[in-house]
């Protein structure tokens, strides 16, 4: 890794779509650091909303790119490209930065010259809820430079924030992030760069998650947690036999609890079983797997009787997806 001798410029990067509402909010966290950014680049991914109108008061503080909308990796990437810093952070359009953020990870580089990416903890805020500490295990990998590889790569690109990230451009070189892998596109990225020098997990929580309830929905499961697979599989070089393993276990042990989490016992059923096949003596997976089938079993039962109900002219009592919510417990 190159190292940056004189003080090196900062350039951030923001994707946004449909970000009107909270793009203020981000962009005033930037311009309240102790160590302002020399250049905040905010990318329009074909927003519907008046995110320009939202834009114009910061005028030439800001320079807005627009581009048809492509998903955030494709913001992104355009934001790399239009970038002109020694170092880019990212920051979505709805999280917000500490005040701080900047100088405490500037003060690592010009500590540890041969980091090439620091990344720090962040809060979560949920709407209706205090802000709280994400919680992770994550006590291995702070507040020392780190030379990663193998699962522990993995492991720790999977526990960064992008929002939290601030990246040598020399590192960053030809890397971008993958469109079509959403919402594991930056999950990519990170283990690209991480195994290619030191990187540094600073203890401070810097920045604030925004989770907004649309995304709490998870209303694309199946696509999501596919394409989670697919980065697995993408570095199964890295993680080797048991870490691949591990990671396909802990990914269909996921993917099944949200669809019975949502009311979809019969969707749960293949990657419950996946699970097993990763995993056979699980007694919890045995567990989701029962479960899965005995509520699919009980919802298909109560749709034939429905069904022969309605034909005899009789009005059922309880709808389907209400009668399996009511005997469904929490996981």
């Amino acid at each position: 890794m190159s190292h940056i001798v004189s003080s090196p410029t900062v350039s951030v990067v923001i994707p946004a779509y449909r970000a009107a509402w909270s793009i203020g909010r981000a962009i005033d966290s930037l311009l309240t650091q102790t160590r302002l950014p020399d250049e905040i680049v905010v990318v329009d991914d074909g927003s519907p909303d008046d995110l320009p109108g939202a834009l114009k008061p910061y005028g030439d503080r800001v320079i807005s790119v627009r581009q048809p909308n492509g998903g955030a990796s494709s913001a992104r990437n355009l934001g790399i490209e239009r970038a002109r810093g020694d170092l880019i952070a990212f920051l979505d359009a709805d999280d917000y930065w500490e005040p701080t953020k900047l100088e405490r990870q500037l003060d690592i580089f010009r500590c540890h010259p041969e980091v090439g990416l620091v990344a720090s903890q962040y809060f979560v805020e949920v709407p209706g809820r205090a802000r709280f500490e994400r919680q992770a295990d994550r006590d291995r990998f702070l507040s020392r430079p780190l030379v990663l590889t193998g699962r522990k790569a993995f492991e720790f690109a999977t526990i960064i924030l992008t929002s939290t990230i601030l990246v040598r451009r020399s590192v960053i070189g030809d890397h971008r992030f993958i469109t079509g892998l959403e919402p594991a596109e930056d999950r990519d990225l990170w283990v690209r760069l991480v195994t290619s020098g030191p990187v540094y997990l600073l203890p401070d929580h810097l920045v604030t998650r925004v989770v907004v309830p649309g995304s709490l929905s998870n209303s694309h499961p199946d696509r999501d947690y596919a394409n989670m697979l697919r980065v697995v599989h993408r570095h199964r070089g890295l993680l080797g036999r048991r870490g691949l393993r591990h990671w396909e276990a802990r990914l269909f042990s996921k993917w099944a609890a949200v669809h019975l989490g949502d009311g979809r016992p019969r969707a749960a059923l293949a990657p419950a079983w996946a699970h097993l096949l990763c995993r056979p003596l699980s007694l919890a997976g045995w567990w989701v797997l029962f479960k899965s089938a005995t509520l699919s079993t009980l919802s298909i039962i109560q749709r034939i009787t429905i069904g022969l109900r309605t034909k005899l002219g009789v009005k059922p009592r309880l709808e389907t997806r209400d009668r399996v919510q009511s005997v469904r417990k929490p996981l």
